[in-house]
């Protein structure tokens, strides 16, 4: 369950998530530094399973991963851990290829979003049966996902970014924090910034990269409560 925003900069773009979960949920781990495939990259990691659901690797590129449709039955393997599979990835067209290879029928549903500097989006969808994928995602911002009432959900968020982007008139930085606190009309299973009783937004996260280095800053809480967290960053390769 998250909520994803992003935009384009020079150099570079912006990247926002929100994740929400169970509230009995194991805390999440700090992000930090790893290597896979002589590739550095940032990610926190999921206190259970220990995959990941957003990471930002040396070459600029970012996955984000949001849960699709609960599985029938328990999936083989844990959708984080295949997003750090994937991000030793050098470029989104890498990627692309790697998920055409990859036989997904151990994950249950999923997408991701795939940024890098200077290309649209790209998002990776898994239904359980079939693999898609939109070349140029930037339509599907913002995603979003929930156990909850996907439809409703995304409708809703979709609505209220919508209502911020004309109220602004345009779209930056600003736009995307404030959509990420959003509780309007009040605090709920449809809101951005999520809270209901047995779940909620648990962590923020914003990637920034530009020509000279990739950051992830991450932040155990709710945006709404703008907690102090803490940043990583990596040179640009």
């Amino acid at each position: 369950m998250c909520t994803v925003s992003w935009l384009h900069q020079t150099a570079g773009y912006l990247l926002l998530c929100n994740r929400d979960e169970k509230r009995t949920r194991k805390t999440a781990e700090l992000p930090r530094i790893d290597e896979k495939d002589a590739v550095r990259f940032l990610t926190p990691r999921d206190g259970g399973q220990r995959g990941s659901w957003i990471a930002v690797n040396e070459f600029g590129l970012a996955l984000t991963l949001l849960n699709g449709a609960s599985p029938k039955s328990p999936p083989a393997r844990s959708r984080g851990l295949l997003l750090l599979d994937w991000i030793s990835a050098r470029s989104a067209a890498e990627l692309a290829q790697r998920v055409e290879q990859t036989d997904l029928t151990p994950y249950a549903p999923f997408t991701i979003a795939a940024l890098q500097p200077g290309a649209k989006a790209t998002v990776h969808r898994w239904n359980g049966v079939k693999k898609t994928a939109v070349e140029n995602g930037e339509g599907c911002m913002p995603l979003t996902s929930s156990s909850a009432d996907a439809p409703a959900a995304q409708f809703h968020r979709r609505m209220e970014f919508r209502r911020l982007l004309a109220q602004t008139g345009r779209l930056d930085a600003h736009l995307l924090r404030l959509f990420h606190e959003s509780h309007r009309p009040h605090p709920s299973a449809l809101t951005a910034c999520m809270h209901r009783d047995d779940a909620q937004t648990v962590s923020f996260s914003r990637v920034s990269v530009d020509d000279k280095a990739v950051r992830l800053f991450y932040s155990p809480a709710p945006p709404c409560r703008h907690t102090a967290g803490v940043q990583l960053d990596l040179p640009r390769r």
